[in-house]
Formats: structure tokens, sequence, C-alpha cells
């Protein structure tokens, strides 16, 4: 049992530096909505605000699982105020769950409204002339390559859209149990901080400088 109660700083830091992780790639992610055509045209045209409310998201999110890390490497070097900072990121997780899982219903509302309109039934028509518009280019690229340039990026991005999806919806189900995680963690070493046991010490070896963190 005590060596389950001195591992779990170790784990709580784990945690928390995967969901760095996950910051930075959210902010790399909201870095090409804003300045990647590739990527931002196709959402901004057809989805305007859901656009603009994702990028701010993926900033404000990002921003503040960077400031969790930091929160979190605090709390377990403090000692009188740990209690206090454990439950304020417990707190602060939660919250962001919150807001995450509100963003991801509404904007399933939207888009799911969005694909009955007139709209979405005039961009599946446009999808469907693909098929005439590949052959069209493979001619033209006898006279200039560009066009085949632009057969061979439509090739590859619907022979890549499978495997991001794979890739996305596996990254946000662990997101979805990495938060949840770590909060229910910070409140059980909060717990501990509350009532500790007698005695011991934890040496904490993700730290840049050895810190002898108290066993909570």
């Amino acid at each position: 049992m005590a060596r389950c109660a001195r591992a779990l700083p170790a784990l709580f830091l784990q945690l928390n530096l995967m969901l760095m992780m996950y910051a930075g790639a959210g902010l790399a992610t909201a870095a090409r909505l804003k300045w990647d055509p590739s990527t931002y045209i196709a959402l901004r045209e057809v989805l305007p605000s859901e656009y603009r409310v994702a990028a701010v998201l993926l900033v404000v999110c990002s921003a503040v699982l960077l400031l969790q890390g930091h929160l979190a490497v605090l709390a377990l070097y403090a000692r009188r105020a740990r209690f206090l900072l454990l439950i304020t990121y417990a707190a602060v997780m939660a919250g962001t769950v919150g807001g995450e899982t509100a963003w991801a219903w509404w904007t399933g509302a939207r888009v799911a409204a969005w694909a009955r309109t007139a709209q979405a039934h005039e961009l599946r028509r446009a999808l469907q002339l693909r098929e005439h518009l590949l052959p069209l280019l493979q001619h033209l690229a006898h006279w200039h390559p560009l066009p085949q340039h632009i057969h061979d990026i439509l090739k590859e991005a619907e022979a890549d859209l499978p495997r991001n999806s794979y890739v996305a919806v596996a990254a946000g189900g662990l997101l979805a149990l990495l938060q949840p995680a770590a909060a229910a963690l910070a409140l059980l070493l909060a717990a501990r901080a509350r009532h500790p046991p007698r005695g011991g010490t934890y040496t904490c070896a993700y730290l840049s400088l050895p810190l002898q963190l108290q066993l909570v």
C-alpha cells in the first residue's frame, strides 16, 4: 500500500506530461486553422461559426492544459498549500472537460442541422462530380503538370481520410480518459494531503531538479 502511495505523485506527473503533449498539438492545430489555407478554407466557408469557435477553444484549452501542468508540479512541490492547489487543479480540469463536452455537443448538433440544409445537398452533389473531374485532370496533364499535381493531391487526401479519422478518434478517446483520470488523481492526492500518513518522503525524478516531496 505504501508503494502505491509513493507512485501516485509520479503517475500524476506522467498524466500531466501527456496532457501537455495534447496542449502542444492543440496549439499547432490552432495555428494551422489560422494560417494554413489547406486546413481552414473548407471549414471557414462551410461552417464559419464552428470554425471560429473551434479556433478560439483550441487556444484556450491548450493554454489551460499547459498551465495545469505547471500547477501540478507546484502542487507536489508545495507543502502547506498542496491541498488547495490540488483542489484547484481538479476544479479547473473539471471545468475544462465540461467546456469541451459542451462544445462537442454544440458542434455535433450544428453539423447535424447543417447536413439537412440545401447547402449540404449541393455540396454532396459537387463531391459526386469529383469522379468526372479526375479523368479531366489526367487529360489536361498532357499539356501541363499542374493538373496532375492536383489529381495526386485529391487521391492522396481520399486515401488518407480514413486513417486520419481513426487517429483523430483514438486521440480524442485517449484525451477523454486522461483528463478525468488526472482530476480524480488530484482529488485523491488532495485527500491524502488533508490527512497525511506518518513520515516518509518521495523523490520525484520527473522534475528538472531533485525535489523531496512529502509523502501524501
